[in-house]
């Protein structure tokens, strides 16, 4: 990965980085509120709180550029897709044509 003088990521990369940075905080306060009910401390708070620290030790292996973590990344994707997919059911639909009308509407305001 190259920085440029301004020592930027490119847009792309920071969008991708910033969604696994979300998944983690979101992880994170999910297994912290899971930690105050002793009862679910073991099937979900543990859970979340790996989930969440696999997030960020993703984006904190991409920024220090580690080769190691670019299969991990893709697996990741693959698995938080997955997911979606079967908790969404069969209205996954509606979740591809809202991510199609925005990549509209970006080449076209990127063409004006």
């Amino acid at each position: 990965m190259t920085f440029n003088r301004m020592g930027t990521l490119p847009l792309p990369l920071a969008l991708h980085l910033a969604t696994y940075t979300v998944i983690g905080l979101f992880c994170a306060f999910a297994g912290g509120l899971n930690l105050i009910d002793p009862t679910k401390i073991i099937p979900n708070a543990l859970i979340f709180l790996g989930l969440a620290g696999f997030s960020w030790g993703y984006v904190f292996g991409i920024l220090m550029a580690r080769k190691e973590v670019l299969a991990m990344g893709l697996v990741a994707s693959i698995g938080y897709v997955a997911a979606g997919i079967w908790q969404l059911g069969p209205h996954w639909a509606l979740g591809a044509y809202g991510l199609a009308t925005l990549a509209l509407y970006r080449r076209r305001i990127l063409e004006a």
